[in-house]
């Protein structure tokens, strides 16, 4: 979200205009930084999210939905017990600074009335929401920033809130006489450093309107009317259409920024800056939350690549085992050549007629020593009969540790993240969180569902799901499909009996290929064509009598069934 205070003026003009009076009926923590708060305004729903995430802080109306925590935060419990049922009063810019506030009017316990302040800082790694009654002593906050020498804001429960005082003049207040000190150099840098609540952007644009060269030396009367002007007229947001162009947020056309960008016009501040952050903020969020396991499945990568590794040195050191068998053999062969002490055989190797020296033992017999070479021979055999079977699980355990990896880098935001953890603890992959704390059990996501002609079509969404979509769900006549020598969802399509048209032939494998960027190969056969791997993991399967069609990746999300 844009940090410049002509934006957020903006914006904290519409949502006064649009939730003032608004009731609040729900409020929401879905994230450690972020407040979601329910409204009744206007005879319609809304709600309004305030987020003080370091990378992409704001506040706005939504659409987007989140999932509450099992357990409430403290501060979400505590914005409950006292707005539940308020009312807002007013919404606007605090300390002519990028400070939102919201009051809000409401009761007390024994039904006073009271008045609450939320101000929301939009000030990137300095962003923070805090909660103050109505003599602006603070109650909570999402950050708390201790008492310490060198932080001028301090952020504590039961201390009067009071941000950091702005050295510049805002834009906001009188700052016409600041002017007077312009000497030359560069007009631009003289407004950033001195007047407060525009970004180089926005000056870029007054100077713009107002034709004025960046690097004027003075500024003439005519000038610096036209530049107050335009000011002005940013100051009344007389000129207001929200915009989103080059990726950032602007509450009107930028003149200076249009040419041969791409400009996104909106109704509303709160559109614009939904339809940038949202999906901004929910990628941000979703590689934190994946981080963790995503971290797991690389360390269990790792180990079994090294175990695959030690295998394959094993079985290189059996490479010589027969050796070891030819060398025995040849002793008792040649035993009447040998006496108790000799430490070297030389004899001819019947199997290549080649003059072999065998090493002896001097302090072995011919027989022990021909014992010892079988020995060898015995126990390398053993190894490498391990170590073939132990190669075979291993690689299997890779490809599957692979297909989790896979998994992860797919998993859409808000998608349960349970499953990928309890296959990488069964795997070895980290230690089983407890659960002896959860208010309430996490419910099983259920597979993707989708209706295509009368067809429906599931899709697994993790290994385990889709072990139970292809063994459990999915009936011997049943259409199975999974993308060819590749990892990825299976994909089952419930035909009844009946014959299935080439049109959800093609929408199934596309759905089957929607989680990879470039056209695959999908191979699909009937369900009692497909055999659990022996010895192999959830999901692993052999196949057999299949049939490939080449497939353009398409989640077709208008099949979709929603859950």
């Amino acid at each position: 979200m844009g940090s410049d205070l002509f934006a957020l003026s903006a914006l904290a003009q519409e949502l006064n205009a649009a939730l003032s009076g608004a009731r609040i009926d729900k409020i929401q923590q879905p994230e450690t930084d972020e407040l979601r708060f329910f409204m009744r305004s206007g005879g319609k729903n809304v709600c309004l999210v305030a987020s003080c995430n370091a990378n992409v802080p704001r506040l706005h109306l939504t659409d987007s939905r989140k999932q509450s925590p099992m357990t409430a935060p403290n501060l979400c419990m505590l914005l409950r017990k006292y707005l539940i049922n308020a009312s807002v009063d007013s919404i606007g810019v605090y300390n002519s600074d990028r400070i939102i506030y919201i009051k809000i009017n409401a009761k007390t316990e024994m039904r006073d009335d009271a008045s609450f302040y939320l101000f929301v800082e939009i000030m990137n790694r300095y962003s923070n929401i805090v909660f103050t009654d109505e003599n602006l002593i603070i109650l909570d906050a999402v950050k708390h920033l201790p008492l310490d020498s060198a932080r001028e804001h301090i952020v504590v429960r039961g201390i009067k809130y009071s941000p950091v005082a702005q050295p510049k003049i805002s834009y906001l207040n009188d700052y016409f006489s600041i002017f007077d000190s312009y000497n030359g150099n560069n007009l631009k840098k003289f407004i950033l450093d001195n007047i407060s609540g525009f970004s180089g952007a926005t000056v870029t644009e007054l100077l713009t309107r107002a034709s004025i060269d960046e690097n004027v030396n003075e500024l003439s009367a005519d000038m610096l009317e036209k530049l107050q002007n335009e000011i002005e007229c940013f100051r009344s947001h007389s000129d207001l259409t929200p915009c989103i162009i080059n990726g950032n947020v602007y509450p009107t056309v930028y003149r200076s920024l249009a040419e041969g960008a791409d400009i996104l016009k909106f109704n509303t501040m709160s559109e614009a800056y939904d339809a940038l952050n949202t999906n901004i903020d929910n990628e941000i969020r979703n590689k934190v939350r994946l981080k963790g396991i995503s971290n797991r499945a690389k360390r269990l990568h790792a180990r079994v690549e090294k175990n695959i590794q030690i295998d394959l040195e094993h079985l290189k050191e059996c490479e010589a085992m027969d050796k070891f068998r030819i060398f025995g053999e040849l002793i008792v062969s040649n035993i009447y050549k040998l006496n108790r002490g000799d430490t070297e055989l030389e004899c001819t190797n019947y199997y290549d007629n080649t003059i072999v020296k065998i090493p002896l033992d001097a302090k072995l017999s011919p027989s022990k020593n021909s014992a010892a070479y079988y020995n060898k021979y015995n126990k390398l055999k053993r190894t490498k009969e391990f170590a073939e079977k132990k190669l075979v699980d291993d690689n299997n355990l890779l490809s599957y540790v692979c297909s989790i990896e896979d998994e992860i880098a797919s998993l859409p935001y808000g998608a349960s993240i349970k499953p990928i953890e309890d296959e990488l603890s069964a795997l070895g992959g980290g230690i089983k969180k407890s659960s002896k704390n959860k208010v309430r059990k996490e419910q099983a996501e259920p597979p993707y569902v989708y209706l295509v002609d009368g067809f429906y079509i599931y899709r697994g969404k993790n290994n385990l799901q889709n072990e139970e979509i292809t063994f459990k769900l999915a009936s011997s006549c049943d259409i199975w499909m999974h993308l060819k020598n590749d990892h990825g969802a299976h994909t089952v399509i419930i035909t009844e009996g009946r014959e299935v048209p080439d049109k959800v032939i093609k929408i199934a494998s596309e759905i089957t290929a929607s989680t990879k960027q470039a056209s695959s190969n999908v191979d699909y056969t009937a369900r009692r064509n497909v055999k659990r791997q022996p010895n192999g993991h959830p999901g692993q399967v052999i196949y057999e009598n299949y049939k490939t069609v080449l497939a353009t990746p398409d989640s077709h999300s208008e099949y979709l069934i929603k859950s």
